[in-house]
């Protein structure tokens, strides 16, 4: 089940927007070839080690509070995924999620709903629902990207990482790294979707 203390911190934020450009990993520098060599459907998700008696943020929680603050929309589209049962909290989430892109499954008609997300899925779910709301890199571009893990970043999330370092809503979760495949917890999530969320608003009013 998702966390409620999530969206109870969650429905005191607004909806909101971001400062636009695209990326690439070369030499930890995010350029403007970004993503277009790897589309979204081929996006296959690992799985990250658990460490036991961690209050880790699954991916179920993450694709249901942004459907919340997108408006709980219900769309027609054929969700294949064999372990997320019609019935579940988050099902119309992540129908709404995999219809419109923002969210993928592992390959294998698998989705992962309790799983916990990794930081690179993360930012990289957050990025697709910020580039659905027209946000996002734009046009010609660059930003450095300087954890000392960056050559460890999937090449699909890398131009996702740039963008929500840039806005300051993930950073380094180690010494200068990103820690990529690393989980998170309910309180880092918080934390983030908060400051996601602000993101966004400020760039709707500009």
């Amino acid at each position: 089940m998702w966390n409620k203390k999530t969206f109870t911190v969650l429905c005191s934020l607004a909806l909101a927007g971001s400062m636009a450009v695209p990326a690439f990993a070369a030499e930890g520098i995010c350029g403007q070839e970004a993503l277009i060599a790897a589309p979204y459907a081929s996006v296959v998700a690992e799985k990250p080690t658990v460490t036991a008696g961690e209050d880790l943020f699954t991916r179920a929680e993450l694709v249901s509070a942004l459907h919340q603050k997108a408006g709980s929309p219900v769309v027609n589209f054929a969700m294949q995924y064999t372990d997320v049962e019609q019935g579940a909290e988050y099902a119309e989430a992540i129908r709404w999620a995999s219809s419109e892109k923002i969210a993928g499954g592992y390959g294998e008609e698998k989705f992962g709903p309790e799983d916990p997300v990794t930081r690179e899925q993360m930012a990289l779910i957050l990025y697709r629902y910020a580039q659905n709301n027209d946000q996002g890199f734009t046009g010609a571009w660059a930003f450095p990207l300087n954890y000392s893990d960056a050559s460890q970043i999937s090449e699909y999330a890398y131009e996702a990482i740039c963008w929500v370092t840039m806005k300051d809503v993930m950073g380094e979760k180690e010494e200068q790294a990103f820690v990529p495949q690393g989980t998170v917890t309910q309180q880092e999530a918080d934390t983030m979707l908060t400051q996601y969320f602000t993101v966004l608003e400020q760039a709707d009013v500009q």
